[in-house]
């Protein structure tokens, strides 16, 4: 017979941690091992017990569980934490998830997400409440887009005016001497301005241009 997955809960709220036991207790591979109600029994109780899984509720009576997660997983290196919460707010899933926990889950959801969560975090697996995923994942892609278009901004403001008219210039696809007519300069100072410009963004290439304008926002890619 396969060892049990041993746990520790760390809630105060007794009610909930009653219906916990009685649900992890009555699978065949799970075990509650203990049970805390603050920080500081928390602490003693997993240095203790050293089990597989600590359920740790965000919102204790004397701390934020965010703050007992970094502690708990520094002095037990063997223990996945999964973090037990009412909240819907990514801000604390990325927390969670940037603190070192190996799990997330809703107390809503604590039955069959929170069985298999718990056997996803053994095999060595990240789990996450499925209905925090897409929008998870959806906010942070909007966060990394924010991000390219701040830097890019700074890029662009980094460049001279006449670098910028050559860049834009470029990226449209004219050549150096429709750029040199446009803007009453020789063919070798557009050259110029566009090396310089090309060294200032670190690129090598035309696409690389067009894909920096674009993300600018100052054209359109159906524009090209």
């Amino acid at each position: 017979m396969n060892e049990k997955i041993s746990i520790v809960i760390v809630d105060d709220h007794s009610l909930l941690v009653s219906g916990l036991c009685l649900l992890l207790n009555c699978e065949n591979d799970m075990e509650v091992v203990g049970e805390a109600d603050s920080a500081e029994n928390a602490l003693q109780l997993i240095e203790r017990l050293e089990p597989a899984i600590v359920l740790l509720d965000i919102s204790l009576q004397d701390t934020s569980g965010l703050d007992l997660l970094p502690q708990i997983i520094e002095r037990n290196v063997n223990t996945k934490v999964i973090m037990m919460t009412m909240h819907e707010d990514n801000q604390y899933l990325e927390k969670a998830l940037e603190s070192g926990a190996s799990g997330y889950v809703l107390k809503k959801g604590l039955d069959v997400d929170l069985l298999y969560g718990i056997r996803s975090v053994c095999r060595g697996e990240v789990y996450v409440q499925p209905s925090m995923v897409k929008s998870f994942i959806s906010e942070s892609r909007q966060q990394i887009t924010a991000k390219m278009q701040d830097n890019n901004s700074l890029l662009w403001n980094a460049l001279s005016e006449r670098e910028q008219q050559v860049v834009f210039g470029v990226a449209k696809g004219y050549t150096s001497k429709e750029i040199a007519g446009k803007h009453f300069l020789s063919e070798k100072t557009v050259s110029t301005y566009r090396s310089r410009a090309m060294t200032k963004l670190g690129f090598d290439t035309r696409a690389e241009l067009v894909a920096f304008v674009i993300e600018l926002g100052i054209f359109k890619k159906e524009d090209l």
